[in-house]
């Protein structure tokens, strides 16, 4: 299944969170599920599966990523030492789109993804390869000069979505951002029941 590309406020009413990586806007005027059935208030009961099945698509709409993208990450989480759990959700922050967005530089993850697809985005003076590049500690990035004064960076920057974590350093001049920590699984900015994630994939 592709990347999903539609309605991005209707995946914030389907799943009943926010997802601030997805969208900046809030279900707040229209909290009820999309559909004619949940606008007449009827109640349904989420099976076990439907549970975990929600829990996933937190992250992968989240974090912009498809079935198969989500489920590999899975795995190499599970052949990593320690609770797969938390490792999974160290893999998916320690991906360039996602740092980008911590960072402040963009209002989104999709808006990350397209600043580093257009080649916008440096890592030790060559070209970020993907936007799923992984990077660890002591990492620096930075925006390609010829971009840097574009409007909607500098927007983002002044006023970021989120506060920007402890760990990551960013040079509002040159915007250039340096990893002193990755973020921990205790720093999603959005509630996830983990486990079932897991049991989803387990099953």
């Amino acid at each position: 299944m592709a990347r999903y590309t539609g309605p991005r406020l209707r995946i914030i009413r389907r799943i009943g969170v926010e997802l601030p990586g997805l969208t900046t806007k809030t279900a707040a005027r229209r909290p009820n599920p999309p559909g004619q059935a949940a606008a007449g208030k009827r109640q349904f009961k989420v099976s076990e599966y439907g549970q975990r099945l929600r829990e996933k698509q937190k992250l992968r709409y989240h974090y912009g990523l498809t079935e198969r993208g989500l489920l590999l990450f899975y795995q190499k989480a599970y052949r990593m030492p320690g609770d797969t759990g938390r490792n999974l959700i160290q893999v998916l922050e320690a991906r360039l789109d996602n740092l980008v967005w911590r960072a402040g530089l963009t209002r989104t993850m999709p808006a990350a993804r397209q600043l580093i697809t257009h080649g916008n985005v440096m890592i030790n003076n060559h070209r970020a390869k993907s936007p799923g590049q992984m990077l660890k500690v002591g990492s620096t990035f930075t925006v390609r000069e010829k971009a840097r004064n574009r409007e909607d960076l500098r927007l983002s920057v002044n006023a970021p979505v989120l506060e920007r974590l402890p760990g990551i350093k960013v040079d509002l001049d040159t915007l250039t951002v340096t990893i002193e920590s990755l973020p921990s699984a205790d720093q999603v900015p959005f509630q996830v029941d983990i486990q079932k994630v897991i049991e989803f994939f387990a099953r």
